[in-house]
């Protein structure tokens, strides 16, 4: 279940697309429903049900979202067979691979809005925690010993005479 509202007419906007145009209607929502889900759980649970009741986080993490997905959408356009070949025809030269491509465009869109999201993201830990239903096991980065109760440090006594060193130790 999502919890952003994101629609193929914001990817249509961001990937400077004719809204009137349904012809990638099909890809974008497929981009979407592919995609969406899994942004939205590398975000903070906290943060994102508290987005409700904040329009500027909302918007935020909105714009983020449909920032990468549309970065997600662009990149699939670039691996088209023949989406960045340089061509020619007669004295016309056209040569995409010498201009700001459709890739380049697609990646920076991408890690705009992966960079727009991540204060909001979860820590990796906390991943790794949840997907194990929060129990720690020998794969993942969980630290086990920090859990455990310890007992102070030698080094945490202070040296003097209250500890328990005689004078002849001490000059």
């Amino acid at each position: 279940m999502t919890i952003l509202t994101i629609t193929r007419d914001d990817l249509k906007k961001l990937c400077a697309l004719d809204l009137t145009d349904t012809t990638p209607d099909a890809a974008l929502d497929a981009v979407i429903a592919a995609e969406q889900s899994v942004l939205e759980y590398v975000l903070d649970p906290a943060v994102l049900m508290a987005s409700p009741g904040s329009e500027g986080l909302r918007a935020t993490l909105t714009l983020g979202v449909s920032e990468t997905l549309s970065g997600s959408y662009l990149r699939r356009l670039a691996r088209a067979p023949g989406a960045t070949d340089d061509f020619h025809i007669g004295p016309l030269n056209v040569s995409a691979s010498k201009t700001d491509s459709l890739p380049q465009i697609a990646e920076r869109l991408a890690a705009q809005g992966l960079k727009r999201l991540e204060p909001f993201l979860r820590a990796s830990k906390m991943v790794a925690s949840d997907a194990v239903d929060g129990s720690p096991e020998g794969s993942s980065k969980t630290p086990l010993l920090a859990a455990m109760a310890s007992t102070g440090s030698l080094f945490d006594a202070s040296f003097g005479l209250d500890s328990g060193f005689s004078e002849e130790v001490m000059r």
